[in-house]
């Protein structure tokens, strides 16, 4: 109840109590003119009743008007709701869109290292049977040179194929460690992106 429905009601109980303390007088008979006749009836009553209906009168548009009020309330709440609801929806499409595009990054990104490889592979196979070649070519013209040929290009082979192993070993390392850490950037990403949706969710529902 505020300020002004209990000023109004204190006021009619006093207009009660006056009214009660004097009402022989207010009952008491008195002529009335009424512009074209004139009747007898007591004017205290007639105030009082007045004063009843005009009381009456201002509870029935006070309450119309908190009744539009709460309803005004209501529907800006609905409509509220329904932003955030719209929000909610939007910033959800964001991230799952987000999400496809890193996931998508991650497959192009495995994919290239498996190109790079299987390129790698080939290259060192390649190496190799050109090495194999140059030997039997060398071994085959220069037979002569007998064994002092065949040491040099056993050890030149040898060193060859130590270098393109190693050179093999450390990129496939470097791959493998590349990998790993998108790995783990896109996980860590993942992994905010879901906390972001759960904690939107668990704002929409408080």
């Amino acid at each position: 109840m505020n300020l002004r429905t209990l000023t109004v009601l204190v006021v009619l109980l006093l207009v009660a109590l006056f009214a009660a303390l004097n009402w022989p007088l207010i009952t008491a008979p008195a002529e009335i003119n009424l512009v074209i006749t004139r009747i007898s009836a007591p004017v205290g009553l007639i105030l009082l009743a007045v004063i009843a209906f005009l009381s009456v009168l201002y509870f029935v548009f006070l309450a119309m008007i908190e009744t539009s009020a709460l309803l005004e309330v209501r529907r800006y709440a609905r409509e509220v709701e329904q932003a955030r609801k719209l929000a909610d929806k939007a910033e959800a499409s964001r991230f799952a869109e987000l999400k496809k595009f890193l996931e998508a990054e991650l497959s192009g990104l495995k994919g290239g290292q498996q190109g790079l490889r299987e390129h790698v592979a080939s290259v060192v196979e390649e190496a190799r049977a050109a090495l194999s070649l140059e030997h039997d070519t060398l071994k085959s013209q220069h037979g002569e040179l007998g064994q002092r040929i065949d040491g040099k290009a056993e050890m030149l082979k040898s060193e060859l194929l130590g270098r393109l192993g190693r050179m093999e070993e450390a990129l496939s390392a470097d791959i493998e460690r590349t990998g790993n850490t998108l790995s783990s950037y896109i996980g860590e990403v993942e992994d905010r992106l879901v906390g972001r949706i759960e904690e939107a969710d668990n704002n929409g529902a408080g």
